[in-house]
């Protein structure tokens, strides 16, 4: 009795770090412009691959999220042109475990022009 006790125990124990080890780790990141002022921001949330944009500068400009995805497409653009204290949210559907990798930039909204010098450090994150 006290083998067959021991055996369902460790049974159950191998079980349960199957199951922990087979679950993603997630990872929720965020990037400012350059700069000090960070006058755009952008996080991301691994689950349900949301990002948000944050214009936090009043400075004329709107904040602008690149991204690239795996399959090579991109930069993508989520633009923010709604001014200071505002934020864009962008809801993204990609596979679990994938990549995407992204930086924050001001940009001007009407022609789409993005200002090169005034993007962030780009990092890459998962699903």
């Amino acid at each position: 009795m006290f083998t067959l006790r021991r055996l369902s125990f460790i049974a159950l124990a191998a079980t349960t770090m199957t199951v922990t080890a087979a679950t993603p780790a997630l990872a929720d990141s965020s990037r400012c412009t350059s700069g000090s002022a960070c006058s755009g921001r952008v996080t991301f949330q691994s689950y349900g691959e949301v990002f948000k944009v944050y214009d936090q500068k009043a400075d004329g400009h709107s904040a602008v999220l690149l991204y690239w995805l795996p399959d090579g497409s991109g930069p993508h653009r989520v633009w923010n042109p709604n001014g200071n204290g505002s934020s864009v949210t962008a809801n993204l559907e990609f596979p679990e475990g994938d990549w995407v990798t992204y930086r924050a930039c001001l940009g001007e909204h009407g022609p789409k022009e993005i200002l090169e010098s005034t993007c962030g450090a780009p990092i890459t994150d998962y699903a």
